[in-house]
């Protein structure tokens, strides 16, 4: 004679609904994690943070649209005038991952501020 356990419908349903909670958390954790590193990534120009990204080929994009490399430096003076009195103005360089580290530190020394009345933050954010 075998017994039978009695599945409770309870216990099944409670389960359930304990997994869906669990793993509607989790969504909403990643989701937010993803969200908050963007936010950090997109910062806006008025909180003083110039965002140059630099291509394969050796071309630079500044907030998406393509500029001359000769117009860089003017762009610096620019934006640096600009945060005159409020924190110093931050440059975030971020290259595509096939730029050779050779044309990424090229492009480290031309960032660096020439003049000593000059003065700026530099990040490279690496893909």
């Amino acid at each position: 004679m075998k017994l039978r356990r009695a599945h409770r419908p309870s216990s099944v349903l409670l389960d359930g609904i304990a997994l869906a909670l669990l793993s509607s958390t989790l969504t909403l954790v990643a989701l937010w994690m993803i969200l908050c590193v963007q936010k950090v990534a997109q910062q806006p120009a008025a909180a003083g943070i110039m965002t140059v990204h630099l291509d394969r080929q050796g071309g630079l994009r500044l907030w998406n649209q393509p500029i001359r490399s000769q117009d860089l430096d003017g762009l610096l003076a620019r934006a640096e005038a600009r945060t005159q009195g409020s924190s110093p103005l931050i440059v975030r360089l971020i290259p595509d991952p096939q730029v050779p580290w050779g044309v990424i530190h090229r492009m480290l020394a031309r960032l660096q501020p020439s003049e000593p009345n000059r003065s700026w933050i530099l990040q490279l954010q690496l893909p």
